[in-house]
């Protein structure tokens, strides 16, 4: 009913942040009709230049997106709005800030929360599709944790055949110093030998002789104390047998 008599007045105007549900009828370019449902969460900023500009905020938002989606989708076909559904959003949310900004508002976010066909059969084909992109992308989310998992076991392994070289040359610089020590150790003990025999034995070979008959007794010493079988040559003790007279 036309109102007779304009005396509304407004003492309080809510400048919060709040959100705008909308739906809205567009077609792609192969002919297919949708329905997007939209979410937009805005904001009056300057309240003095909205109330110059517009007498109905909600309504301009609401056309303005309407007739962005429209335009955007229009140059779309089914599969392309599938795919690119994000980037259309960003780039209405993007090119009205202009718009916006003249009535003294400003847009925090625009998505688009679902979308449909208006036709059931289509909706159905639809459907399918969305399901075997969901199953797809699926297969492919498993198919990269799988490959992520075996890419972890390899660096695994890679990082610990890297610490067993690692510890292979430590233990092969250890054995290098222990032996480097011990025949250093060896050495000092034959130099000391074969020097204080020096008065008593003057010829060196009698005393190297005599060094390593002492080596053979440590060597049988050792022997003794385990369960080892220990076998002798006619080299080893200078044994030779003879036959007289044919006996």
């Amino acid at each position: 009913m036309r109102r007779l008599k304009r005396d509304l007045k407004i003492n309080r105007f809510d400048i919060r942040p709040q959100f705008m549900w909308n739906e809205i009828d567009c077609r792609t370019k192969d002919n297919v009709e949708l329905v997007l449902e939209t979410t937009l969460f805005w904001e009056v900023t300057d309240l003095a230049q909205m109330v110059r500009k517009t007498g109905n905020l909600t309504g301009d938002i609401y056309n303005q997106i309407r007739s962005q989606f429209i335009k955007h989708v229009a140059q779309k076909n089914l599969k392309e709005f599938m795919g690119e559904l994000h980037l259309i959003s960003k780039t209405i949310f993007e090119e009205d800030n202009q718009f916006y900004a003249s009535r003294g508002v400003k847009i925090h976010s625009l998505d688009v929360t679902k979308y449909t066909c208006s036709e059931e059969r289509t909706k159905e084909v639809l459907q399918q599709i969305i399901e075997e992109t969901t199953n797809r992308l699926n297969r492919l989310s498993q198919a990269e944790s799988e490959n992520e998992v075996k890419m972890f076991k390899m660096q695994g392994q890679i990082e610990q055949e890297k610490l067993n070289g690692e510890l292979l040359e430590i233990q092969h610089a250890h054995s290098k110093n222990e032996a480097q020590v011990s025949g250093a150790a060896e050495a000092e003990r034959v130099a000391a030998f074969v020097q204080r025999l020096e008065s008593e034995v003057p010829k060196l070979e009698d005393r190297i002789s005599m060094w390593q008959v002492l080596r053979k007794t440590d060597a049988l010493s050792v022997v003794s104390q385990g369960g080892a079988s220990l076998y002798y040559t006619p080299n080893d003790v200078n044994l030779s047998i003879k036959c007289d007279g044919g006996q």
